[in-house]
């Protein structure tokens, strides 16, 4: 995993990689000075010759290269953010630091040298300010740790990086995934020096090694990895174990024991409504959600009904759990007859919003209504239990809950729960 430093000119990039990467034992890599090497000339004279967007061309072939790089330090120029497609790349294998400072902190720092030619403005503190002002969403947008460079040495900033503690979410896709700004919010709320970021990642041992050597401190477990991920844990907790998939990874000095929250997440949002003891309750879905729930509620003494678009699968999932009766989507008329109905299905998640796995003439109004897809919020089937008299479980609830349990082991703190939650519904579009 690669460090990468983004800010202003001025703001201590090339400064404290090279501290980092001599504590680290990495290359530190200027891109500045490959953009340099690469055109043979020197940045005022490429963009004399090329202009801006010329520049800018070189600098995202750079970045491109850069990237598929691992374990160096990367100090980037400060124009790096303007172009998505480069922070896209930097981050799929990479924690993005933004290294902060005032107008007159830079200013003092670039000191006489003028040997850049000005992007904007009529001198150099005009330029600073408006450049500033323009890149600053950018640079928030794009950052997993940011570090304000005020009164701090570049000794200083370099121990902040060196001793935060990194946690991830892998799978593929993960750019979509609320969890970032979750766990991220936790940390902030406790004063925790920790950071959490996503990695995208189609080859599980790979990555399983890399959380292992790099000491990252935590993963999140998601789709296509939740099973494959197993065979290369030291330690499954037995209730991961009973379900055969794991959801989150914590290491300790090297040794990785795989958990799932999953269940118990599900469970708890599922608890603030109703108890599904001696409950009929029907499940739509056979992955790694659906395991997870199955089980747990199996354990807590419900009926189950396994139903999914290929019988197959649900019968596989029904036999493994011991549940009552399962079946293709034949059967969904099962749902006037139950109690609860889960959905642990893709169907009505964004941008497929108007699409519903239960047709709205078998909701009744003695029925509790779970939908785990969180985004939207108020996904149709959410929407038409409520019209028809159902009381409802939002799927956020359980992102919410498996979120705070991995907070929990990932740091050893219980979680600030309401922070964790008003800022996934801002997330969420508020509501």
């Amino acid at each position: 995993m690669n460090i990468v430093l983004i800010g202003m000119r001025g703001s201590g990039k090339t400064a404290v990689g090279r501290i980092l990467a001599q504590r680290l034992g990495r290359e530190l890599i200027e891109m500045d000075k490959l953009i340099v090497d690469k055109a043979g000339l020197s940045i005022s004279k490429i963009v004399a010759k090329h202009g801006w967007e010329g520049f800018r061309d070189l600098e995202e072939e750079i970045t491109a290269e850069v990237a598929r790089r691992d374990n160096i330090v990367i100090a980037t120029g400060g124009g790096v953010v303007v172009r998505e497609q480069n922070v896209t790349k930097l981050k799929q294998n990479g924690i993005v630091v933004w290294l902060t400072a005032s107008v007159d902190t830079l200013l003092n720092r670039i000191g006489e040298d003028d040997s850049r030619p000005l992007l904007v403005g009529k001198n150099q503190r005009e330029d600073i300010e408006i450049t500033l002002a323009e890149r600053q969403p950018l640079y928030q947008k794009a950052a997993d740790i940011t570090i304000d460079t005020e009164n701090r040495t570049p000794e200083a900033v370099a121990d902040i990086i060196a001793n935060t503690k990194i946690c991830c979410l892998i799978g593929d896709p993960v750019e979509h995934s609320l969890s970032p700004p979750i766990h991220n919010a936790a940390y902030k709320a406790l004063g925790l020096n920790f950071a959490y970021i996503t990695l995208r990642v189609k080859g599980i041992e790979r990555a399983i090694a890399d959380i292992r050597t790099n000491g990252i401190r935590g993963a999140s477990v998601t789709t296509p990895h939740k099973v494959t991920a197993l065979p290369y844990l030291d330690h499954i907790d037995p209730a991961a174990e009973a379900i055969g998939a794991v959801n989150t990874i914590v290491n300790d000095n090297g040794i990785l024991t795989g958990y799932n929250t999953d269940g118990i997440a599900a469970l708890r949002a599922l608890k603030e409504v109703t108890d599904p003891s001696g409950k009929r309750v029907v499940l739509v879905g056979s992955g790694g959600a659906a395991l997870a729930i199955a089980a747990a509620l199996k354990e807590n003494g419900a009926k189950l009904v396994i139903l999914n678009r290929t019988e197959a699968k649900a019968q596989q999932l029904a036999k493994k759990v011991g549940a009552e009766d399962a079946g293709d989507l034949s059967k969904i008329s099962l749902v006037a007859r139950s109690d609860i109905l889960i959905n642990t299905t893709t169907v009505g998640m964004a941008p497929e919003t108007k699409e519903s796995i239960v047709p709205q003439e078998f909701l009744h109004d003695h029925l509790t209504v779970f939908d785990i897809v969180y985004n939207p919020k108020e996904t149709r089937l959410i929407t038409e239990a409520r019209a028809r008299g159902c009381a409802v479980v939002y799927g956020y609830k359980m992102l919410l809950y498996q979120a705070a349990r991995q907070f929990e082991l990932f740091t050893g703190r219980p979680a600030p729960l309401e922070v964790m939650e008003s800022t996934l519904i801002k997330a969420l579009g508020g509501g």
